[in-house]
């Protein structure tokens, strides 16, 4: 009898598939209490996006600004949260490429996010 692990014949997809369903979801939701608040006529003062305080206090109060920059937040971090997923998932079948190709793609994202930041 061999002790070793059954070899995976197929990819894992099934998370990194759900984390980006999920995120485009989550999204379009946030999106669409925005337009629900701009169309209930809720007015609030519009913050600054890298204001977090203001931003949480947007949400509280439903404003159609706050609601529509946590959908661009959630649809930004979305592609970064699955390229981690895909990381763990393909570890697990000890797919040393495409783990190393995700993991060159979120340096990328993360370094272009920061420079983008900081300009």
């Amino acid at each position: 009898m061999s002790t070793q692990a059954p070899v995976r014949t197929s990819a894992p997809r099934r998370y990194t598939s759900a984390t980006l369903t999920v995120g485009v979801f989550l999204s379009g939701l946030c999106f669409v209490i925005a337009v629900l608040a701009e169309l209930a006529g809720i007015e609030g003062p519009a913050g600054d996006m890298t204001d977090i305080a203001a931003l949480l206090e947007g949400l509280a109060a439903v404003t159609p600004w706050a609601w529509a920059t946590l959908g661009c937040y959630v649809i930004a971090l979305t592609p970064a949260v699955a390229l981690l997923v895909t990381v763990a998932e393909y570890a697990t079948i000890s797919e040393r490429r495409t783990v190393l190709t995700a993991v060159a793609v979120f340096a990328i994202l993360t370094l272009s996010a920061i420079v983008a930041l900081t300009r």
